[in-house]
């Protein structure tokens, strides 16, 4: 079955193009209690909150509920700044203005 994660990338500020960092393994994974529901295995997100150097990241598990990951960001930082980042950029969707 698959399994949706979030994961994440720390960007060059002045050019977000450049990746700098990239985790290998996922940020946050469905927790055993996270796994049933209307679409199981399932975690996501719409972005995050920092509180001092607490991470606070909502998310949404199987389509039945929301709770909250609590992260520490300079963990978090150490462990992006230790990857090696992809030797490619991903790619960007075209953005079209009307």
């Amino acid at each position: 079955m698959r399994r949706y994660s979030i994961g994440a990338l720390l960007l060059d500020l002045d050019d977000p193009t450049r990746v700098i960092g990239q985790l290998r393994r996922p940020l946050h994974s469905p927790a055993e209690d996270e796994r049933d529901g209307y679409v199981p295995n399932v975690v996501y997100s719409c972005g995050a909150l920092l509180h001092g150097q607490t991470l606070l990241i909502p998310y949404g598990c199987s389509d039945s509920r929301i709770t909250t990951t609590i992260l520490d960001l300079g963990t978090v930082l150490d462990l992006l700044v230790q990857t090696t980042p992809p030797t490619t950029p991903p790619t960007t969707p075209e953005r079209r203005h009307p």
